[in-house]
């Protein structure tokens, strides 16, 4: 039997080919991260995701990671005292915004498709000098499925002072990470000042973590918890806790997770391994299997990951006396 190819078929197949070696790793880099042996992750991700990245880059390579999960605020002031200390312990740094890797370029390292191969592929304007953009989540609301029917639950951030919610829900605190403070300005801008002040009337309760603030929602303490993020909400989900998720328009707030590897790792050729893997089909594969979740490495959804969606992608040049504002606006401010 003859299989006839045409010459742009082959070249197609080539491409194709080539583009799944650019995602393999060297053996060389293979074999210095598993003489190092180990990896630490810090990271303001959902646990249950850290877990399952972490055991399957276990499996892959033989090498266990660990981890600690902070909110993004925390998180850093631990990284930055370590630093300080020329102590640094962290191989891999995760978090809600990209002004830690902005503000001191020099703490982390540069990433290339050279060190980590399956960045190849991964769209260039995702790629900063020393840190990745990964994930594209919108901003949700999570509600009580037993106190809200769907057609009620808010469809606009506007919804939110609608007096029928008063001493119903919960507010994320906005000034707890730089993510939840870039929704506050999103929706500010859109909406205004008065709007902040006619939320502030409704009598909420406050979380400093959409982690716990799901929680709540789910023991049905509170209607829903607003802003949020879909990770939280999975895990509670999958064993049929009482909650469903939302995203409310108006703006429509999309919210990026920047990854880093710090210049002084103390298991660096581990970090690049574990990058490769966290950025590859397989990896965006697992990680998208444990919380639906956008990537701007998958933007069609073809590796399980939910399609990127029209929004408004938050700002982070967010000054101190607007912070400031907001937040005295808000009924929040320390």
């Amino acid at each position: 039997m003859t299989i006839r190819c045409s010459v742009s078929t082959l070249a197609a197949m080539l491409a194709l080919g080539t583009a799944h070696a650019q995602q393999e790793p060297s053996a060389t880099l293979i074999a210095a991260a598993r003489a190092e042996g180990a990896l630490m992750m810090y990271s303001s991700d959902d646990e249950a995701r850290q877990k399952a990245m972490l055991a399957g880059f276990e499996k892959k390579y033989g090498i266990k990671g660990s981890y600690i999960r902070f909110p993004t605020g925390p998180l850093m002031q631990r990284f930055n005292v370590e630093a300080d200390a020329n102590n640094v312990q962290a191989d891999i740094v995760s978090v809600s915004s990209p002004i830690p890797f902005e503000s001191k370029p020099e703490r982390f390292a540069a990433l290339t498709p050279d060190g980590v191969p399956s960045l190849a592929r991964w769209p260039k304007e995702y790629i900063k000098p020393n840190f990745i953009l990964h994930t594209l989540d919108v901003v949700a609301l999570v509600y009580n499925t037993e106190q809200i029917k769907p057609e009620d639950v808010p469809k606009t951030w506007a919804d939110l002072a609608d007096p029928k919610w008063k001493g119903r829900f919960l507010l994320t605190d906005p000034q707890v990470a730089d993510n939840y403070l870039g929704w506050l300005d999103a929706v500010e801008r859109r909406l205004g000042m008065d709007y902040l002040r006619k939320v502030a009337a409704q009598n909420y309760k406050v979380t400093q973590s959409g982690a716990s603030g799901v929680q709540m929602v789910a023991a049905g303490a509170v209607a829903f918890n607003a802003p949020t993020f879909t990770a939280f909400s999975s895990g509670l989900i999958a064993k049929k806790a009482p909650i469903a998720v939302a995203y409310p328009k108006d703006p429509a707030v999309i919210s990026a997770r920047s990854f880093g590897i710090p210049s002084k790792a103390p298991h660096p050729n581990a970090a690049r391994l574990y990058a490769n893997f966290l950025f590859s089909e397989e990896g965006m594969k697992l990680y998208c299997s444990v919380a639906p979740t956008s990537l701007a490495g998958d933007p069609e959804g073809k590796n399980g990951c939910v399609p990127v969606r029209d929004g408004v992608q938050m700002r982070f040049d967010v000054s101190e006396q607007r912070k400031q504002e907001m937040a005295r606006a808000l009924g929040v401010a320390k």
